[in-house]
Protein backbone atom coordinates (compact mmCIF):
# COMPACT_ATOMS: atom_id res chain seq x y z
CA UNK A 1 0.00 0.00 0.00
CA UNK A 2 3.09 2.20 0.38
CA UNK A 3 3.12 2.69 -3.36
CA UNK A 4 0.12 3.48 -3.75
CA UNK A 5 -0.49 5.74 -1.08
CA UNK A 6 3.10 7.67 -2.61
CA UNK A 7 1.18 8.10 -6.01
CA UNK A 8 -2.05 9.61 -4.47
CA UNK A 9 0.65 12.37 -2.16
CA UNK A 10 2.15 12.79 -5.91
CA UNK A 11 -1.11 13.66 -7.60
CA UNK A 12 -2.11 15.89 -4.49
CA UNK A 13 1.26 17.74 -4.71
CA UNK A 14 0.18 18.21 -8.15
CA UNK A 15 -3.06 19.45 -7.74
CA UNK A 16 -1.79 22.10 -5.05
CA UNK A 17 1.77 23.23 -6.85
CA UNK A 18 0.84 22.94 -11.12
CA UNK A 19 -1.45 25.61 -10.90
CA UNK A 20 0.27 28.41 -9.30
CA UNK A 21 3.81 26.86 -11.23
CA UNK A 22 1.52 27.71 -14.31
CA UNK A 23 -0.10 31.20 -13.07
CA UNK A 24 3.49 32.12 -12.44
CA UNK A 25 5.42 30.81 -15.20
CA UNK A 26 2.76 31.38 -17.80
CA UNK A 27 3.65 34.97 -18.91
CA UNK A 28 7.87 34.66 -18.31
CA UNK A 29 8.04 31.30 -20.02
CA UNK A 30 7.26 33.20 -23.67
CA UNK A 31 5.43 29.88 -25.03
CA UNK A 32 7.99 27.56 -23.70
CA UNK A 33 5.54 26.43 -20.39
CA UNK A 34 5.22 22.89 -21.20
CA UNK A 35 8.96 22.38 -21.57
CA UNK A 36 9.86 24.43 -18.74
CA UNK A 37 7.30 21.56 -16.65
CA UNK A 38 8.50 18.88 -18.18
CA UNK A 39 11.94 19.40 -17.85
CA UNK A 40 11.93 19.75 -14.10
CA UNK A 41 9.96 16.17 -13.77
CA UNK A 42 12.04 14.60 -16.67
CA UNK A 43 15.51 15.66 -15.21
CA UNK A 44 14.93 13.79 -11.77
CA UNK A 45 13.01 11.24 -12.70
CA UNK A 46 15.68 9.93 -15.45
CA UNK A 47 18.15 10.35 -12.71
CA UNK A 48 15.84 8.67 -10.56
CA UNK A 49 15.61 4.97 -12.96
CA UNK A 50 19.04 5.44 -13.61
CA UNK A 51 20.15 5.33 -9.91
CA UNK A 52 17.04 2.98 -9.28
CA UNK A 53 18.93 0.31 -12.35
CA UNK A 54 23.28 0.89 -10.89
CA UNK A 55 23.53 2.99 -14.42
CA UNK A 56 22.27 0.82 -16.74
CA UNK A 57 20.73 2.47 -19.31
CA UNK A 58 19.05 -0.90 -21.14
CA UNK A 59 17.42 -1.39 -17.57
CA UNK A 60 16.39 2.17 -16.88
CA UNK A 61 15.06 2.64 -20.10
CA UNK A 62 12.78 -0.66 -19.64
CA UNK A 63 11.96 0.64 -16.67
CA UNK A 64 10.47 3.64 -17.84
CA UNK A 65 8.85 2.22 -20.76
CA UNK A 66 11.22 3.75 -23.29
CA UNK A 67 13.56 2.90 -26.23
CA UNK A 68 17.05 3.00 -24.92
CA UNK A 69 18.15 4.87 -27.67
CA UNK A 70 14.93 7.75 -26.64
CA UNK A 71 16.40 7.57 -22.81
CA UNK A 72 20.15 8.44 -24.26
CA UNK A 73 19.14 11.12 -26.80
CA UNK A 74 17.12 12.87 -23.46
CA UNK A 75 20.18 12.08 -21.29
CA UNK A 76 21.64 13.62 -23.98
CA UNK A 77 19.77 16.70 -24.47
CA UNK A 78 19.40 17.33 -20.84
CA UNK A 79 23.45 17.50 -20.29
CA UNK A 80 22.52 13.94 -17.87
CA UNK A 81 25.06 12.70 -20.47
CA UNK A 82 28.61 13.55 -21.44
CA UNK A 83 28.82 14.49 -25.18
CA UNK A 84 32.10 11.99 -24.87
CA UNK A 85 30.21 9.08 -24.42
CA UNK A 86 27.63 9.86 -27.26
CA UNK A 87 29.13 7.55 -29.77
CA UNK A 88 31.83 5.66 -27.72
CA UNK A 89 31.64 1.88 -27.78
CA UNK A 90 33.09 1.06 -24.16
CA UNK A 91 30.55 3.55 -22.77
CA UNK A 92 27.88 1.58 -20.14
CA UNK A 93 24.49 0.85 -22.06
CA UNK A 94 23.07 -2.23 -20.73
Amino acid sequence: MEGRAATEEFDRLLDVVLPAVVRDSAASEGGRLYRSVMGRVEMPLLRLALEISAGNQLKAARLLGINRNTLRKRLRLLGLLPASHAGAHGAKTG
